[in-house]
Formats: structure tokens, C-alpha cells, sequence
């Protein structure tokens, strides 16, 4: 017997068709609507505000739930005060990408802890960039079977120079730890 005498004699089997009844019978939860919960509480529009509050309570009560009124964060700040520090920042930012060391260290706009702190956040980030492009490009390398020696001269002596640059800076860093 073959697969498809097989299945054909199935197909015409009692069983078979009492099956596919009972599945054509069948229902899901997918054909269920579901509630809409952002304003499940919430009464028509262009009802007053009292009505608002005495309506979403009793709602709220007959399904043993409690309002509970909206807080502040305790951190949080107004749009104005982070526009006010962010501008602060980018203008200290300005100052180290674009003037002498002798403007940074007198920029009157944070403290002295404040710009140390900032300056390792931003080398942080820096590294964090660094390390992505440098994975990119060795998984590029490693992929198309790219040979050393297809490099070009220059190429070589920029990432000589880069080793050298990351050895400085570690040192640095280290200074600036301890």
C-alpha cells in the first residue's frame, strides 16, 4: 500500500470525518474582542470633569480597584531646567572640542568634579564607538578573507600609530584612576 492510497483511505474513513467536523466546530479566544484598557474606566467624551471623577471611582470600585493620584517623580525636572542644563552642557562641550585647556579649566558653568566626571562619561562613550567600528572592520576582515598584505602601506602605519596612541592614553588613564 503506497502513501497516497493510504491517506485517500483515510480521508474516507468515519473517524476521519467526525474529526474534521468537531474541528470545524471548533473556537478560539482569537475570535474573542478584548478590552481596550487605556480608559477602561473612563466615561464617554464631552462628559464634565466631575462627572469624570465620580464615575471613574465608582468603576474602579465596583471592580475592587483604588485610584491612586498621579505623582512626580522624585528626580525628575521641568522641560525648561533640562533645556537650561542640556544648553549648559553643550556649551561646556563647545568649550573642550573647540578651545584651549585654558578656557575648559576656567569655564565657570560646573564644578571641577562635574567636568571630570563628564569627560570620563564622554571617553567612555568614545571607546564604546572605537570598539564597535574596530569589531566591524575585523569581522569584515575575518569574512572576506581579506590578507594583511592587501592592506595599504599607509593603513599599516595608521594603525602603528593608533597602538601607540591607545598605550599613551591608557597610561593616562590609569593616572587619572588613582
Amino acid at each position: 500500500m503506497n502513501i497516497e492510497s493510504f491517506i485517500k483511505k483515510l480521508q474516507e474513513s468515519e473517524e476521519f470525518r467526525i474529526f474534521t467536523d468537531e474541528m470545524n466546530e471548533m473556537s478560539t479566544t482569537a475570535g474573542v474582542d478584548g478590552y481596550q484598557t487605556p480608559k477602561a474606566f473612563s466615561p464617554q467624551s464631552g462628559e464634565g470633569k466631575e462627572k469624570f471623577d465620580d464615575q471613574t471611582k465608582d468603576n474602579a470600585e465596583q471592580f475592587g480597584y483604588k485610584l491612586v493620584p498621579k505623582q512626580k517623580r522624585r528626580n525628575s525636572i521641568s522641560k525648561e531646567e533640562f533645556v537650561k542644563q542640556e544648553s549648559a552642557y553643550k556649551q561646556s562641550m563647545s568649550v573642550l572640542h573647540e578651545t584651549s585647556y585654558k578656557l575648559y579649566k576656567t569655564d565657570g558653568t560646573r564644578s571641577t568634579n562635574q567636568k571630570i566626571n563628564q569627560s570620563i562619561k564622554e571617553i567612555n562613550h568614545s571607546i564604546y564607538k572605537i570598539e564597535r567600528i574596530v569589531a566591524h572592520a575585523s569581522r569584515l576582515k575575518m569574512e572576506m578573507g581579506v590578507d594583511q598584505r592587501t592592506l595599504w602601506n599607509s593603513s599599516h602605519k595608521r594603525l602603528y600609530k593608533i597602538g601607540e596612541r591607545l598605550n599613551r592614553i591608557s597610561k593616562k588613564i590609569n593616572e587619572l584612576g588613582v
